[in-house]
């Protein structure tokens, strides 16, 4: 039972594989099943008994990625540190040195932003993807409502203008350094940037402070 839960968890890691390789190759909407059987070695009833249908598939491929969002921006401890806007910059700028090394990461990430047309079928994934930003973009209010609680946040920042400002910056540049093939160095760029929108955000009173 286990060598066949084996053979079966390693059948379904190479279709994964293969929808990731194709899928970045030739975008979503021009992919086929056989294709991405073809690239796995396998058969299209190979990807069935794994898979109802490509959107499924392609939910799994996004999952399986752990997209930088949810390996770095715990809620709970940015929440428990000290200076939740300092801890904040910290994760951030943690993203940015290890994005580079992550090839799965920038491959799904490219697919998700300029390979996919979420149209049909796929209008799903888009509600799904939405989704997950949505509940990112919870987290990181939460974390400024702590800022204004703390006295850290600057009186000319709403908790919810500071969230947009900052969720913009990040993933404008992400997608920018994506859609220039990594033509910049990600971290030599996003630390200035940031570090300067943090600091407008920072509160007079907690800046002096500390």
């Amino acid at each position: 039972m286990r060598k066949t839960k084996e053979c079966a968890d390693k059948t379904r890691g190479a279709i994964l594989d293969a929808a990731e390789m194709v899928f970045f190759r030739q975008g979503v909407a021009a992919t086929t099943l056989s294709q991405i059987a073809a690239e796995a070695g396998l058969t299209r009833g190979a990807i069935y008994w794994h898979f109802a249908n490509k959107l499924d598939l392609f939910k799994a491929m996004q999952e399986r990625a752990h997209l930088p969002k949810e390996r770095f921006f715990n809620a709970g401890q940015l929440l428990a540190a000290p200076d939740v806007l300092a801890a904040l910059l910290e994760a951030s700028l943690e993203v940015f040195r290890f994005a580079p090394t992550d090839e799965r990461g920038k491959r799904v990430y490219t697919i998700l932003l300029f390979r996919c047309e979420y149209i049909g079928e796929m209008q799903e994934a888009l509600a799904h993807m939405r989704a997950n930003e949505d509940d990112f973009c919870v987290r990181i209010e939460r974390i400024f409502a702590k800022a204004k609680g703390d006295g850290r946040l600057a009186s000319n920042w709403t908790v919810t203008t500071a969230s947009s400002a900052y969720c913009a910056a990040v993933q404008g540049l992400f997608a920018h350094w994506l859609k220039t093939d990594e033509g910049f160095d990600l971290l030599e760029t996003g630390r200035p940037m940031l570090e300067a929108l943090f600091a407008s955000f920072q509160a007079f009173e907690a800046g002096a402070a500390a």
